[in-house]
């Protein structure tokens, strides 16, 4: 049986990448969805808890005033009655006023307690009766008949309805409270649960942790023999890759299309012929970018100097806006050479050193200078050790430009 192709290897390897990703990202989407709606959920009940206290000391609030207004409105009568001094009314008239406000306030703060409705009703009444006697006796009293004010007030009725209203309050309160301690309960239970559903997500994540720690140990001793099965088919050079491309070219392209595409097309059809006259073979090209590669970095530089040269020459007439110009960058080491292309290190350093040369400028590596100073006058600007994207460790990288006296 044929052993399978590099291309296959690559194939299987990007499939079990694909797949594990798809997992890992399936897994963190789910529990992200999960935590984000079982965070919204305790916030939900922690809201609902923290408004049912607050309702229950709302209700307990209009309990102790309501109280507190007929106790007023009780000790501004007997003052009166006592003395027919008219400044103990004032009590009196204010607590009235606010009974009824206080009262229905109070209902509307019981309604969601079924059990409340009788006792409001009852307190009502009592409370009616309480008030109607207050009345009674004020107006005797104000009409100048004390003895027939005195003798309402020791019926002892009044008596009897404020011990009914003190007793409903009281029925009321703890109605009230039986009622927060069914909410602080049905809260508790809701804490409960949602601490098993926590712990069942934990549970979940944890074995799904497992899972893809098992998953990618596996995976990775696949790819670990995938590797060494494309290593041993992999044929390997010693080459100088440079890399090229047009500064500011997305700007030209924006600017005006079709005349950056004609004056693109004039530069391929200048620089294509030079990179084969020193014997150089491009690799690819994807729109104003060239990778070429060379036997030797003295091929490369030579290449390079000269297609700077012939690019200066023909924009020399040209508008500022209207130049092309080329940054190259050039490296040399070990390259994977696979179907016509080219892979490593070495080409995506060259890459790098593209980037930051200037426009109409070369930048090389510390290895293909070595390579050709000896054998060219050239002059090396050092741009010290660069950090670059991908790159474990840092390039020592130069500007490579021609003597005035060769320009």
């Amino acid at each position: 049986m044929s052993k399978p192709s590099v291309n296959t290897l690559f194939g299987r390897a990007r499939s079990e990448f694909r797949q594990s990703a798809s997992v890992i990202i399936a897994a963190v989407i789910f529990i992200t969805l999960a935590a984000v709606a079982a965070s919204f959920y305790i916030s939900q009940r922690e809201r609902q808890a923290q408004q049912s206290i607050a309702h229950t000391i709302g209700n307990e609030r209009h309990l102790s005033q309501l109280q507190s207004l007929l106790q007023d409105a009780e000790i501004g009568q007997r003052g009166f009655l006592l003395t027919n001094d008219r400044s103990y009314l004032e009590p009196y008239e204010v607590a009235t006023r606010a009974v009824a406000g206080t009262l229905d306030a109070l209902s509307e703060g019981v309604s969601d307690n079924s059990r409340q409705d009788g006792n409001v009703a009852v307190l009502r009444s009592m409370i009616a009766q309480k008030l109607s006697e207050l009345r009674q006796s004020i107006a005797r009293q104000s009409e100048g008949d004390n003895s027939g004010a005195l003798a309402i007030m020791r019926t002892g009725q009044g008596k009897m309805l404020m011990d009914g209203v003190r007793e409903t309050l009281k029925t009321m309160r703890a109605a009230e409270g039986r009622k927060l301690a069914e909410r602080v309960s049905e809260a508790r239970s809701a804490d409960r649960r949602m601490e098993m559903v926590v712990f069942v997500l934990a549970l979940v994540t944890a074995v799904f942790a497992i899972l893809a720690i098992r998953s990618t140990t596996r995976r990775a001793r696949s790819a670990e023999l995938t590797r060494d099965e494309l290593l041993s088919r992999l044929d390997r050079r010693l080459l100088a890759i440079m890399a090229a491309d047009i500064a500011g070219y997305s700007k030209l392209m924006e600017g005006d299309e079709t005349a950056t595409l004609a004056r693109l097309q004039m530069v391929r059809d200048l620089i294509d012929p030079i990179i084969e006259s020193h014997a150089g073979t491009i690799v690819t090209t994807a729109g104003d970018s060239v990778l070429a590669a060379f036997s030797s970095a003295l091929s490369a530089i030579d290449c390079a100097l000269e297609i700077q040269r012939e690019m200066a020459n023909a924009h020399s007439a040209s508008h500022d806006t209207e130049r092309l110009l080329f940054r190259i960058g050039i490296n040399v080491g070990d390259v994977v050479v696979q179907n016509g292309d080219v892979f490593g290190d070495t080409v995506n350093v060259a890459a790098r050193l593209e980037a930051i040369a200037e426009p109409g400028g070369i930048c090389i590596s510390r290895t293909v200078r070595d390579h050709v100073r000896k054998q060219r006058t050239l002059i090396f600007d050092d741009l010290g050790f660069k950090q670059m994207k991908n790159i474990a460790q840092p390039v020592s990288a130069f500007r490579v430009r021609e003597h005035p006296s060769q320009g």
